[in-house]
């Protein structure tokens, strides 16, 4: 928000310096970031009235004009300008005037005639490009002033930051009313005021307000007599100053009202109205709209509407349309003053991509019960300088009153929040200076109304705020909080995803954080866990590639490989802990998961080593890590995925994970055709597995590390033909609980083979069982006797012949 100190000082008179200013805005939470000083283009000029402007003697389209600088005395002075004329009030130069880069002026004999000075244009003062003729002043302004000093070009303005809840401060009011509770001075707010109708009143302007959760007041006042043309300059140059741009007196004045008191106002051509009726309404059917930057708009059925018995006018808070704007031949006018539902308007404005001063301070929310005295304002600069006439009282209309504010405050607890105790009379001072009535309510107790400009006022922690930032954040003593010996109690859920990522990256992947907006192909092709699930979809994308929440971690996780191998790495190895989101049925459910990624080589053992490549097996080796750890290895189980479930993985080098018998996740290389969209020159192994079937397990990782064993093992190899459908590890354990002995410590799988030499639909495993004993060295018998007895009931259980 631009604060020029010229217009601040309207309403407030502060014996203070700009930068002192800035620095109690800055410590009160309005932190200014710039400090610009405005200096004039132009010395020696001064206001003149044009007494006679007659035919130069010696040129038709010259003007000779004699000009009244007051005490400063008259000047004949030719000017050219075609709005050269008797009684209008002008920007003189005298001699030795500076103007802009220029020479100092001097007299000059034009056409056989002296000029003793110029009258100037907005050019040649450096106000704007207009040269199309003189400036001309307000007929009040006083004759022989300086016209820097009359035009406050002799400026500064801050440059303040606005947070997102204190709207009330995007005008010249909300700021002046912080500098006078700042400072302890005087607010003083001119009343505006509109002369009584003359004549019998015209029929006033209707106003039917069909959605009032939406718009809960509207305020009109209808206009005529119209001349639309130029602002004055002052009111040109104060729209300058705070970085908008003048149009013509009717769009100006709401402009300025709504720079100056914060109420957005607009103008509609009162003829362009059909029927003299405004309603304010959603759109429903009317899905298309122009607005007045000539481009149509697609609406939504909720987005807020002013239209008129025929049509849509405006969208409310947002933008006028094109069909009842303000134009050269508007005679008669509406003006709008209207309090919008912020999330609404913000809703709208968001979804249209269609932001406009108006918009950013109704989504801020503003005044609620400033909405006749915004359009009362703004008649009276139309009624200045626009010739405009009240035609009809103003109609405000307010279906239901806001309802008060009332807070309690307990200054023991605010003084405990603040960690100063703060008199109870300094804190209902400093509450009162901003607008809030303070009633006692017992001892050390107020009851507070907040002022209905400010809506972010709502709790007592909101009043301990203001009376500590009004005083001086720098006043409330720096102390460490009170320690209190208090052990937090123990929580499952962060244990378990703290130990899942300690897991991860000891296994050699990276912790990567993703969107969670993707593509709609995206999740089309990667489903996630739940199949049957469907998309949640994003009511205001940010774009169409981020038009629904993630089914799978997966699609960000593979952005991320694309991202690193456009950047010249040759592996990526990354995991994510993160949410997934997914309708099922009438209700949303998140879904807690972790994910990887692996390509290229996984792991070097030496310097110049090319490591282990990624693929199907280093990624189950990863997961059984993790299983291993979480003490749950025996009860997980990989078998062959249903390839509909996971068209983006691999055929044969893929599995699903079960975990009790239930699906818990899938592990797999990616489809061939999935490698060549990437452009993948190697295979790429993914995993995704729902952390919620695990969580109830807990994360048991190993508090001790177990010293190597002081006695050999001794390895008998076992080769099994069982068949085809049975997996490998399904065998392995079969063989592994085929014994109670204590002897055997491991079977693993080294060789799984089908072809020559085996039966059609049977396969050969081979396993290496390890034996050994914690106090002693085997012997051969021994261990012969517990694997003969494990051999038999491994062939038993599984109906399996010893392969020769």
């Amino acid at each position: 928000m631009k604060l020029p100190l010229s217009w601040l000082r309207e309403f407030v008179q502060v014996d203070a310096t700009a930068q002192q200013i800035a620095d109690r805005l800055s410590i009160a939470g309005l932190v200014v970031e710039n400090i610009e000083k405005i200096a004039p283009a132009f010395h020696g000029v001064v206001i003149a009235k044009v007494l006679e402007a007659g035919r130069h003697p010696n040129a038709d389209r010259l003007r000779l004009c004699q000009v009244d600088t007051g005490a400063g005395g008259r000047f004949t002075v030719v000017c050219g300008a075609p709005n050269a004329r008797s009684g209008i009030t002008v920007a003189f130069a005298k001699v030795g005037a500076q103007l802009g880069t220029e020479p100092p002026l001097t007299a000059a004999i034009i056409r056989g005639v002296e000029s003793d000075g110029m009258i100037c244009s907005e050019r040649e003062l450096g106000l704007s490009a207009e040269h199309a003729g003189i400036l001309e002043l307000p007929a009040d302004a006083p004759i022989g002033s300086d016209l820097a000093s009359y035009l406050a070009m002799d400026d500064t303005v801050l440059d303040v930051e606005i947070t997102p809840n204190r709207g009330d401060c995007l005008s010249i009011l909300g700021l002046a009313r912080e500098v006078a509770a700042l400072f302890g001075v005087k607010l003083t707010i001119p009343r505006a005021r509109l002369p009584k109708i003359s004549g019998a009143p015209a029929n006033p302007i209707a106003i039917d307000i069909l959605a009032p959760d939406l718009c809960p007041r509207y305020a009109a006042l209808a206009m005529a007599g119209i001349k639309i043309g130029p602002s004055p300059i002052l009111i040109r140059r104060r729209l300058e100053l705070c970085g908008m741009r003048p149009l013509s007196n009717v769009v100006d004045a709401t402009n300025y009202v709504m720079l100056e008191r914060g109420q957005p106002l607009h103008a509609f051509d009162l003829a362009k109205i059909a029927g003299g009726k405004i309603i304010v309404r959603r759109a429903g059917d009317n899905r298309e709209f122009v607005t007045l930057d000539n481009v149509t708009r697609a609406l939504a059925p909720d987005d807020l509407l002013i239209a008129d018995a025929q049509k849509p006018l405006a969208i409310a808070g947002v933008m006028g349309g094109l069909n009842s704007e303000v134009s050269e031949a508007t005679t008669s006018i509406v003006l709008e003053s209207a309090f919008f539902d912020p999330i609404s308007i913000a809703k709208t404005s968001r979804r249209l991509g269609l932001t406009s001063e108006a918009s950013y301070r109704f989504a801020r929310s503003i005044d609620r019960a400033g909405q006749a005295a915004g359009a009362t304002r703004a008649g009276e600069l139309v009624r200045q300088i626009a010739r405009g006439k009240v035609s009809a009282p103003i109609v405000d209309l307010e279906p239901a009153a806001a309802p008060r504010r009332e807070i309690a405050l307990d200054l023991p607890a605010m003084a405990a929040l603040l960690g100063v105790e703060i008199p109870a009379t300094t804190a209902k001072a400093r509450l009162v200076s901003i607008g809030c009535e303070v009633k006692a309510a017992g001892r050390g107790k107020f009851t507070v109304v907040a002022p209905p400009w400010r809506p972010d006022i709502n709790e007592a922690a909101d009043l301990a705020e203001e009376v500590a930032r009004l005083g001086g954040l720098e006043d409330i003593p720096e102390a460490l909080p009170p320690r209190v010996a208090a052990i937090a109690a123990a929580n499952p859920e962060r244990e378990f995803i703290a130990g899942t990522r300690e897991v991860m990256l000891g296994a050699g992947l990276t912790e990567a954080m993703t969107l969670a907006f993707i593509a709609p192909a995206d999740n089309a092709l990667f489903g996630g866990i739940a199949p049957d699930a469907t998309a949640v979809r994003v009511e205001n994308p940010l774009s169409a590639e981020l038009g629904e929440l993630r089914l799978s971690l997966l699609p960000g996780l593979l952005a991320a490989l694309r991202f690193n191998l456009n950047r010249q790495a040759s592996a990526f190895g990354a995991f994510e802990i993160a949410k997934t989101f997914a309708r099922l049925g009438d209700y949303t459910r998140e879904r807690q998961v972790v994910a990887g990624v692996s390509y290229g080589p996984y792991a070097a053992a030496t310097v110049g080593d090319k490591g282990l490549q990624a693929g199907f097996f280093a990624a189950k080796g990863i997961l059984e890590t993790y299983f291993a750890a979480m003490d749950l290895a025996a009860r997980v189980e990989f078998r062959a995925i249903n390839p509909a479930h996971a068209p983006f993985l691999h055929p044969a080098r893929s599995a699903e994970i079960l975990l009790d018998g239930e699906a818990a996740g899938y592990v797999g290389e990616l489809h061939p055709r999935e490698a060549l969209r990437l452009d993948l020159g190697a295979p790429c192994a993914v995993f995704e597995l729902d952390l919620e079937k695990f969580i109830s397990y807990g994360f048991t990782p190993r508090k001790t590390i177990a010293p190597p064993p002081r006695f050999p093992a001794i390895r008998r190899d076992l080769a099994l033909v069982v068949d085809r459908i049975f997996p490998a590890a399904m065998v392995a354990r079969t063989v592994r609980d085929s014994t109670t002995s204590p002897l055997l410590e491991n079977v693993e799988v080294f060789d799984v083979y089908e072809g020559q030499g085996i039966a059609p639909g049977r396969k050969s495993i081979a396993l290496a069982c390890l034996y050994r004993a914690t106090d002693r060295t085997l012997t051969d018998a021994e261990v012969n006797r517990v694997h003969t007895a494990l051999v038999e009931q491994a062939r038993t259980r599984l109906g399996a012949e010893l392969r020769q």
